[in-house]
């Protein structure tokens, strides 16, 4: 049998990733460093840079059981029982319905069914339709004198899920509450952001399950390339909807504002889709649910067969639920495949040795599908995979969390895996003995599959080590970003696909923050959420001195801080301290510093502050002198279509500004301006040369 190692390896795609090597430099002794794009400040709080599209680094901390806020429950035993002789399906299934059938107590538990060391042959699915029930056994090793060793074993029905939590008629998101349903008015809210403004703020209530609902129109699409498929087709309206699945925190009437218990993780822009809010209303998600301290053993007729079982644990709509201490082997697709799932934890699982063809749809060990919000996979072990920790789940999956994770052996690469899934992290993440040299992909995916397409936005590779050449590849979504930091490897946009390098540090350094995930919990912890970041929309010259103005994201913040850097010193001044709700900012006059500045405001909370806004930059240069008509000439003036300048002088830049002194245009390599478009009166304009010099003339649009 020929095994087919990834089938989307290309002679082209090798080629490419050899010649990344001479282009890094590839460090064998591992240094620590903070990372710029977060840091800990003085205070014990982590401080987030964004940059101009406002793409920073979300805050993950609220992936697993309960948002992470809660440890794993003991749920005292309800019933235990003994392996019999023979297929266990029918012995096992009427445990789990007698249990089904017990009330549930103050905590939402019915209770744990105990089985007790044995071997558990299941030739059928076990199913869960209840919530507050969780399955325990005694041990996850190999010998069933001690443990408790579940076996899969035949082929009815084919490649079936073995054990499944879920009610019939399984949610999909779609359920709602009538008379709840509203739409987002805020104009921008970037990826991270957890307070949201609605037309009807008065409809909802602390403590509402709500979706957030963003359709995919022609008009978003368009604004991502429409998914950049190469020669497949082009992502089609209504196919990359995305939904996020949150609990309201609080209502400011006021402010017409509802905060949400976990942060979106893609730009939301109103003028491309009409985001909507309503309240969930889907009866059949179980809660409260887990499987625990055993050990799934899928019997097989041999290594590369497909003739048994294809995923050990199905999660099918559920919340606040969990897989804990199991290891399962032989597996086709998946220890664990979630779909319609939030707020679950996977802790210390171990997903071995699947048997299987090594081709697509096959091998994705620790997996999440389609409307799956906020997972947790901790502590979790992997072999011979091909997509060992994955999402497989479009752009109905999100905030999705591997850390402190290893797997051996790999075949391809570890990723977000089609069709915009968002927010995903990859955090203290060790690949060893790969099979090949991509390990993890932060990419676009071009025509792969289906029209894979842009797979991940806003993902992020923190501090994951590979063999010295193995390979991070790493694109920039459109007006988006995905980010590696740190660890050990390289990070390379170079694949079969052409497109910008997401944003790269610290490669092949260790960060001082070695897990961001656990960082960002332990902040949340101790000091609380910090506000959302504001977004500046403008930062213009006004006279002598500055005006700034900027969207208030953020509900319940205590003020805002004005700052700026010097693109020569990076010591951050702080200008001003305003109040809640402020949205503008007056300096009357010229800051000390002269040059091009760049300013960022950030909201203050009752812990710690919030990101650092988008930058932007104005020149307050004052070696501005009027020029010439020698030195230079516009022509002609007064202008109505196109302005041509004349000049000798060697230039780098031209700055064009309005009579209030806000920058209208900026351009380089060229001496033609299209002005046809522009308001009619006075306009300023400014040339920098290659020797640093700056000259101004005015003219007159008529």
């Amino acid at each position: 049998m020929q095994l087919v190692y990834s089938q989307h390896t290309t002679t082209r795609q090798i080629l490419c990733l050899l010649l990344t090597l001479p282009l890094f430099t590839i460090a064998t002794a591992q240094e620590q460093e903070q990372a710029r794009i977060v840091y800990q400040d003085e205070n014990g709080c982590l401080r987030y840079q964004s940059d101009t599209e406002s793409n920073r680094l979300s805050d993950f901390s609220h992936a697993g059981y309960h948002n992470g806020e809660r440890d794993l429950p003991v749920v005292p035993v309800a019933l235990s029982i003994a392996p019999v002789e023979g297929d266990n399906t029918a012995h096992v299934q009427a445990a789990i319905d007698q249990v089904s059938a017990l009330p549930l107590d103050a905590n939402g538990f019915r209770g744990a069914l105990l089985l007790e060391a044995g071997s558990y042959p299941i030739s059928g699915s076990l199913r869960i339709n209840a919530s507050g029930l969780v399955i325990r056994g005694v041990g996850q090793g190999e010998d069933p004198n001690s443990n408790t060793v579940i076996r899969g074993v035949g082929n009815a029905a084919d490649r079936r899920e073995l054990i499944v939590f879920g009610a019939p008629g399984r949610p999909d998101w779609s359920g709602e509450l009538a008379g709840t349903r509203s739409v987002v008015t805020s104009e921008f809210l970037p990826a991270g952001s957890r307070s949201i403004e609605g037309a009807a703020a008065e409809l909802y209530d602390v403590g509402d399950n709500v979706i957030i609902f963003h359709p995919s129109t022609q008009e978003w699409l368009a604004s991502i390339n429409n998914g950049d498929t190469a020669g497949d087709t082009p992502w089609q309206p209504g196919e990359i909807d995305i939904y996020y699945n949150r609990y309201i925190t609080d209502v400011n009437i006021p402010e017409g504002k509802i905060t949400l218990d976990a942060p979106i993780f893609d730009h939301l822009r109103r003028s491309l889709a009409q985001a909507e809010v309503y309240v969930l209303n889907e009866p059949n998600q179980l809660r409260e649910v887990g499987i625990e301290n055993l050990r799934i053993f899928i019997e097989t007729t041999g290594q590369f067969a497909e003739t048994h079982v294809r995923t050990c644990i199905a999660f099918d709509g559920v919340e606040d639920a969990w897989i804990k201490e199991v290891t399962a082997l032989h597996f086709i697709y998946a220890l664990v495949d979630m779909r319609a799932t939030t707020r679950a934890t996977v802790m210390n699982c171990s997903a071995l040795e699947p048997h299987s063809l090594v081709t697509g749809s096959r091998r994705y060990n620790f997996n999440v599908s389609r409307q799956t919000n906020n997972v947790l996979f901790t502590g979790c072990t992997a072999s011979d995979g091909r997509h060992s920790f994955v999402s497989n789940g479009t752009s109905s999956a999100s905030g999705i969390v591997w850390t402190n994770c290893t797997t051996r052996r790999d075949y391809t690469s570890s990723e977000g895996h089609r069709r915009w899934s968002q927010g995903l992290l990859f955090d203290d993440i060790e690949f060893i003995d790969p099979r090949f040299r991509v390990m993890m992909g932060l990419y676009n995916r071009g025509d792969y599959g289906t029209g894979h397409g842009w797979s991940t936005t806003n993902g992020v590779a923190w501090n994951v080590r590979m063999p010295v050449t193995g390979i991070t590849l790493l694109h920039k979504p459109p007006g988006r970003q995905n980010f590696a930091i740190g660890g050990r490897g390289i990070h390379s946009p170079f694949g079969d696909f052409d497109h910008p390098v997401g944003y790269s540090e610290l490669m092949n350094k260790i960060p001082s923050i070695t897990s961001l995930y656990a960082a960002q919990l332990s902040q949340r912890m101790a000091k609380g959420t910090a506000p959302d970041a504001p977004v500046l929309t403008n930062a213009n010259r006004e006279n002598d001195g500055l005006r700034l103005e900027w969207l208030d994201i953020a509900s319940l913040e205590t003020g805002y801080v004005v700052t700026y850097t010097h693109s020569e010193n990076i010591n951050r001044v702080f200008l001003d301290t305003l109040p809640a709700n402020t949205t503008s900012y007056i300096l009357d006059e010229q800051p000390a510093e002269q040059g091009a500045l760049q300013f960022q405001v950030f909201a203050l909370g009752h812990g710690c502050p919030s990101p650092f806004s988008n930058p932007m930059e104005v020149d307050f240069t004052n070696n501005v002198r009027e020029a010439t008509s020698q030195e230079l000439r516009v022509i002609p003036n007064p202008v109505a279509n196109e302005l041509r300048l004349q000049t000798d002088l060697p230039l780098r830049s031209i700055t064009v500004l309005d009579a209030n002194s806000r920058q209208v245009i900026r351009l380089t390599n060229t001496r033609k301006i299209n002005v046809s478009q522009w308001s009619p009166g006075t306009y300023f304009l400014r040339i920098e040369t290659t020797s640093g010099q700056a000259y101004s003339t005015k003219f007159i649009k008529q």
